[in-house]
């Protein structure tokens, strides 16, 4: 069996530096002060032989002190009440939005993430006011996603905040197409013209 990492571990006891990779590894566990947890994951043939079997073998490698061991089937961690469980849930969302903005916010600050906006904000107006606005926003889209693309292939470094904020300047530029649009109370100028 080899010892895996869990979320409620607390710390990780390392393996002698007399032993190999093979012979041991290093222990996640749960620490409370009275005892200690441990999570292991048996290989394909051990779950054979424990189906099989019926027996688990376990063995304690003797020191100046031995801990009670034991080896469970069962969780052994409570899980907490439904509705503590759904406001940390809403908990870490708010987080990742709040940290999301904050990113988003900074990125604002610097120049060449002004300038993609810039461009899918342009793209998406004048393909929205010409073809709707819808078709505006895709263009615009696409144009930041054929560009990040553009620079995958060596001409350039791959940013992700760069595609987001043509994105989002594809939407800008749409919106203010599909106000024009209403406006002068047109689908497109070009469904206008063909009239």
């Amino acid at each position: 069996m080899k010892p895996i990492d869990f979320p409620q571990s607390t710390k990780v006891l390392q393996k002698p530096s007399t032993m190999s990779d093979n012979e041991c590894s290093s222990l996640h566990v749960w620490n409370d002060g009275k005892q200690c947890v441990s999570c292991w994951k048996p290989t394909f043939k051990e779950r054979m032989n424990i189906l099989f079997g019926g027996k688990v073998w376990l063995g304690v490698l003797s020191g100046k002190t031995q801990p009670p061991v034991f080896v469970s089937g069962e969780m052994v961690f409570e899980k907490a009440p439904l509705k503590a469980r759904i406001l940390a849930f809403w908990g870490k969302a708010k987080e990742s939005i709040i940290q999301t903005w904050e990113n988003l916010a900074e990125a604002a600050k610097q120049p060449d993430k002004r300038k993609h906006f810039y461009v899918g904000f342009a793209i998406a107006l004048v393909v929205g006011v010409l073809f709707g606005a819808l078709v505006g926003f895709v263009a615009g889209s696409l144009a930041g996603a054929i560009k990040e693309w553009w620079d995958s292939k060596g001409h350039g470094t791959v940013e992700l905040m760069d595609f987001i904020f043509t994105m989002i300047g594809a939407l800008c530029g749409a919106l203010v197409a599909l106000i024009v649009c209403v406006l002068f109370n047109i689908h497109s100028v070009l469904s206008w013209l063909l009239k």
